[in-house]
């Protein structure tokens, strides 16, 4: 009989049935309470049970990215604009079918997790099932930060246009990358549209509030030294600037809700947040104010926007004509 203190299975059974000190338990418990706490909220889709129960697939599912258009030149980064926004252009831009390939996996990773974590006890965790959950959520994080880099450009190309003359551009690419990664968390890959065309809707209106927040702090709080010479007894101007630019804003919002029903149009102010102060909702938030199911909310979706593809197609044709 083979000794046990050679079996590979005995030491196994040995390992799992040794106790922990006290500082490992109480370790494991604060790694289960972080895990327990960090957000797994995935864009869900029917095939991630089977693909779950299927070896090859799911190998497919999280293999390696396809392979993209060879590029026709090294990266350009934008002209007269500092380095650090510059150097967010020399990620490749993604293919369709790469875009769909990564954010696909994200989110069937964080189904897997999600699902493990259902069995975690956070008073008594098993080492072995937090080791699983780690290791996902760093491929989870992973493979978004892949997504944000090669998106990092979206960024920047509209921060160029909304850059205000001695407002920090740093400053603005930053709060445009936090609602990149927001616009990343909840995009939904399954609708079939492209995700630059829903975060650049969080985009600019992070932008416009950013704006308009710093205008009307600008006017209240002088910190320039400068300016107690240089600032007039009337400065209503600005404000009357800053009106113009929501009621323009607000004016071309309603040119392009106009050419939609109003469920369709309900819908696509939720989902990309047009109302003022209103962050973007999830399907299934609509789908619960409106009381319908989420799979309906989807298709409308899906239905209005391409309507407002063929309105706009329209017009830049008949503008360049």
């Amino acid at each position: 009989m083979m000794d046990g203190f050679r079996d590979p299975n005995c030491l196994k059974r040995q390992a799992r049935s040794r106790p922990m000190s006290p500082q490992q338990q109480r370790l494991a418990i604060e790694r289960a309470q972080r895990m327990m706490e960090t957000p797994l909220e995935c864009a869900s889709n029917e095939q991630f049970a089977a693909w779950s129960r299927d070896a090859t697939l799911e190998n497919e599912l999280l293999g390696p990215m396809p392979a993209g258009a060879a590029p026709e030149g090294e990266p350009r980064a934008p002209c007269c604009q500092p380095p650090f926004p510059a150097g967010g252009c020399e990620t490749p831009l993604l293919t369709r079918e790469q875009e769909i390939h990564l954010f696909r996996k994200m989110n069937y990773l964080k189904y897997k997790a999600g699902v493990l974590r259902e069995r975690l006890n956070p008073r008594r965790p098993q080492t072995t099932l937090l080791a699983q959950l780690e290791k996902l959520c760093e491929e989870i994080v992973a493979t978004r930060n892949q997504i944000v880099c090669a998106n990092l450009r979206l960024v920047i190309s509209i921060a160029k246009r909304y850059v205000r003359p001695g407002q920090n551009i740093f400053e603005l690419v930053s709060d445009g990358n936090i609602s990149l990664m927001h616009a990343v968390d909840r995009f939904d890959y399954a609708l079939g549209n492209r995700f630059s065309t829903y975060a650049s809707w969080a985009i600019i209106n992070t932008f416009v509030r950013v704006g308009t927040a710093g205008m009307r702090y600008r006017q209240r709080f002088h910190t320039d030294h400068s300016d107690t010479f240089t600032a007039t007894a009337d400065d209503r101007s600005n404000q009357y600037e800053v009106e113009a630019i929501q009621a323009r804003r607000k004016a071309a919002i309603e040119s392009i809700l106009r050419r939609l029903g109003n469920r369709e149009r309900e819908i696509v102010v939720g989902r990309f947040g047009l109302r003022h102060g209103q962050e973007p909702q999830t399907l299934q938030e609509i789908g619960n104010v409106m009381g319908v199911s989420k799979e309906r909310i989807r298709q409308i979706e899906i239905r209005a926007l391409g309507k407002l593809r063929k309105a706009f197609a329209g017009g830049d044709t008949a503008g360049r004509r």
